[in-house]
């Protein structure tokens, strides 16, 4: 029952990660707007990414908190990484899904490496101790 649960919760974790990431890097399009507005876009719109990416991190910190191991954030990261590998490809029509302005690149790149640090920096589940036949609880 506990593994069919963990993989149940690592699936989730994916989907959400993936939709997560298609969702709000579709909907953060309009910072390339706001860049192309001058030097206070530009500043309003870095000010935004770098919230975002703080936003995006804690998230991952606080999966890996409430799933009490590194899995959790690394299943939300392989469903972020999967969403922006789809998002950079080409759509039907020859089009790009996301356009190649700074914004959109920083986003990008600093939400997988948002994603990936909150799950290096997660600690691993303790394992239990085995001392002379017996296993102990490590707290």
């Amino acid at each position: 029952m506990g593994t069919a649960l963990a993989v149940l919760n690592g699936v989730f974790l994916t989907v959400l990660g993936f939709v997560a990431g298609i969702v709000l890097s579709v909907c953060a399009g309009w910072l390339s707007w706001l860049w192309l507005t001058g030097t206070v876009g530009q500043v309003l719109g870095m000010v935004t990414i770098l919230l975002f990416l703080a936003v995006l991190f804690l998230g991952g910190r606080a999966i890996g908190w409430g799933t009490g191991a590194r899995w959790g954030p690394g299943a939300f990261a392989v469903g972020w990484v999967l969403a922006n590998s789809a998002l950079t490809g080409y759509v039907a029509g020859g089009d790009v899904m996301v356009t190649s302005a700074t914004p959109n690149y920083l986003l990008l790149y600093g939400g997988v490496g948002a994603v990936i640090l909150a799950t290096v920096l997660t600690p691993d589940a303790p394992r239990p101790v085995t001392r002379g036949g017996r296993t102990s609880d490590p707290s």
